[in-house]
C-alpha cells in the first residue's frame, strides 16, 4: 500500500522553488503527481522551461508540467522577481534547454482532473502566487471541498513582509487571488515568513548540499550564488532564508512547526496591499471582514535546526 502523500506543486521556478521541487521529489514521504506553473519569480513561459529542466535533471520523465497563469487576476505581471532570481529564473546560469515538452493540458484543468480522480486525497502545494488556485476555484464551484489540503508558502501573520514592509512576495503578486483562496472551504496551512525567515541556511550548510556531487546538487550549486548574494545583502547576513522548502518540510513532518488557527483576510488596497491579516469570525458584527471565513492553520514557529537537517539529508541522500 502506498502511504505517500499525493501532492501537486504549483510553482514559479525560481531558485528556491527549484530546491523545493528537488526536495519533494527526493522525499520518501511524498508522491509528486505533477507540476503546474505560474508567473512570479519569472514569466510562466520561462518557469515552465525551468520546471521541465528540473524534472529532466531529476530523471523524472514520468511527470508532466502544465502551464498556468501568465498574470494576476486584476493587474499585470511586473516581472520584479528577475532581480532576485536572474533573467532566466535560474541565477543567470543560462542552462541548456530541456528536451522535455510541457503538457497540452493547462494547469487549471490538470488540477481539476487530478482532484476529481482522487477526491480528498490531493494536497496542493502552491509556492508561488495563488492565481492558478483562484482560477481553479472560480471555474469549478465546490472543488475546494474535494481537496485534502492546501499547504502554501506565502503570507506573514506576525512578521514584516519582504516585498513591502507589510506583505510577502507571493501574496503581494496577486492579493485578489490570495483572498479568494483564503475565503474558500479548503483546509489551508500557511507556511509564511513567520517561520521561513527562521529556517536560515548559513554558508556551511549550503556547502554541505552544493559539495555533494550529484547531478541535482550540481544544478543547485550553479544557480544558488545569484540568490544567496541578493539575500545576503537584503538581510545583512550571509546565507539565505529557506522559504519554499519549508512548505515541503511541513508536508513531510508537520511536528517541526507550531501553528495557530485564525481566519485570514488579504488586503487588496493601499500601502498594506498583500498583507495577510489574522482575525476572528466569532462575532455577531456583520461588518467584520473575517465573518464566515474558516480558520487557517498558520505556522508561527519552527524547529529550524531539525528542518535544515531534514532538507540537507534529503537532498544529499
Amino acid at each position: 500500500m502506498n502511504n505517500k502523500k499525493k501532492i501537486i506543486i504549483d510553482t514559479d521556478p525560481g531558485i528556491d522553488d527549484t530546491m523545493a521541487i528537488y526536495f519533494a521529489l527526493m522525499s520518501s514521504k511524498l508522491d509528486v503527481l505533477g507540476l503546474t506553473t505560474v508567473y512570479g519569480n519569472t514569466s510562466n513561459i520561462q518557469g515552465t522551461e525551468n520546471a521541465l529542466r528540473i524534472l529532466e535533471i531529476a530523471k523524472r520523465n514520468d511527470l508532466t508540467v502544465h502551464t498556468g497563469s501568465s498574470k494576476p487576476l486584476a493587474t499585470e505581471y511586473l516581472g520584479k522577481g528577475e532581480v532576485v532570481h536572474g533573467l532566466d529564473g535560474q541565477g543567470n546560469s543560462n542552462l541548456i534547454k530541456p528536451r522535455l515538452k510541457s503538457s497540452k493540458i493547462n494547469a487549471v484543468d490538470f488540477l481539476k482532473n487530478k482532484i476529481n480522480e482522487h477526491p480528498e486525497e490531493i494536497t496542493i502545494v502552491p509556492i508561488g502566487p495563488l492565481t492558478n488556485i483562484a482560477h481553479l476555484f472560480i471555474q469549478n464551484k465546490g472543488i475546494d471541498k474535494k481537496i485534502s489540503e492546501i499547504v502554501l508558502m506565502g503570507g506573514n501573520a506576525l512578521s514584516q513582509g519582504n516585498a513591502s514592509p507589510a506583505a510577502e512576495a507571493n501574496i503581494k503578486n496577486d492579493p485578489e487571488a490570495a483572498d479568494i483562496v483564503f475565503s474558500s472551504n479548503a483546509k489551508i496551512t500557511m507556511v509564511g515568513l513567520d517561520v521561513t525567515n527562521k529556517v536560515f541556511m548559513d554558508e556551511a550548510t549550503i556547502h554541505q548540499i552544493t559539495n555533494h556531487g550529484s547531478e541535482i546538487t550540481e544544478h543547485i550549486k550553479v544557480i544558488l550564488p545569484h540568490y544567496v548574494n541578493f539575500l545576503t545583502e537584503f538581510y545583512d547576513k550571509k546565507g539565505m532564508p529557506i522559504h519554499d522548502s519549508s512548505a515541503i518540510a511541513y508536508l513531510i513532518n508537520e511536528e517541526l512547526f507550531k501553528t495557530i488557527s485564525y481566519p485570514i483576510v488579504v488586503e487588496t488596497e493601499g500601502i498594506s496591499r498583500g498583507k495577510t491579516w489574522m482575525g476572528t469570525s466569532k462575532t455577531e458584527d456583520t461588518n467584520n471582514p473575517w465573518i464566515n471565513r474558516l480558520p487557517i492553520n498558520i505556522c508561527i514557529d519552527v524547529d529550524s535546526e531539525k528542518t535544515l537537517k531534514l532538507i540537507v539529508n534529503t537532498l544529499t541522500c
